[in-house]
């Protein structure tokens, strides 16, 4: 993937935190790819450090309540990466995380996906405020309002529910939010993803039939 020059990248974008699951060789291809890069300690008690995103070592066993509290830790303008020296990156895409891979994938693709989670959250600082039927979003603050009710969004949420909203009611299909969450890179990100943002996005609603299932098509937004 060409890197756009005319985007201001952070130095450093990347920072890798923990200690478990990224090889010594895949960490020096990431600092080659990325040049600023460094290693830290995940410290949960501490700010998180300051970068355009932050890759998290995981083993591959650890508990949803701590990738969740990982995920509350970064807060909404650092972009989360996990990866795994184990299992699948499913359980950490169902936390939260931006995106996740395991471990045997290439330092380059790695470094593409880092661009990728870097151009969403510059995307998200730019895009204001939106509404459709009874949501309402204000990206500058990853805040949502439906019904009256707050909700604050991770930046995954945000980037789904702004495509939803600014369909108007359409139906998008997973590739369409695919797309529009995780850009047109060449990226291997599954169909599966997108279900797992729908399914937290709708866990923190009252009403969760706002976001509307169209069978064999894909989702779409309650007009009121």
């Amino acid at each position: 993937m060409a890197v756009d020059e005319r985007m201001p990248w952070p130095s450093p974008l990347l920072k890798i935190v923990g200690d478990q699951g990224v090889a010594g060789e895949l960490v020096d291809g990431l600092i080659g790819e990325l040049p600023g890069t460094i290693v830290l300690p995940l410290d949960l008690g501490a700010p998180p450090p300051a970068a355009g995103v932050l890759l998290v070592r995981l083993r591959g066993d650890e508990p949803e309540t701590f990738l969740a509290e990982i995920v509350a830790w970064a807060g909404h303008r650092v972009g989360l990466l996990a990866c795994t020296a184990t299992g699948t990156p499913e359980p950490a895409l169902a936390a939260g995380f931006d995106d996740a891979v395991v471990v045997g994938i290439s330092a380059r693709e790695i470094a593409a996906r880092v661009r990728a989670i870097h151009r969403r959250i510059r995307q998200a600082d730019r895009s204001g405020r939106l509404r459709y039927g009874p949501v309402a979003l204000d990206a500058d603050t990853f805040t949502m309002w439906v019904d009256g009710e707050e909700h604050t969004l991770t930046m995954l949420e945000l980037a789904v529910m702004r495509a939803l909203v600014r369909a108007h009611g359409r139906t998008l299909t997973r590739d369409d939010l695919l797309d529009a969450a995780w850009g047109d890179a060449d990226l291997e990100i599954s169909e599966r993803a997108v279900d797992n943002v729908i399914l937290r996005l709708r866990r923190k609603l009252s009403r969760p039939n706002v976001i509307e299932t169209v069978r064999g098509v894909g989702f779409r937004l309650a007009p009121s």
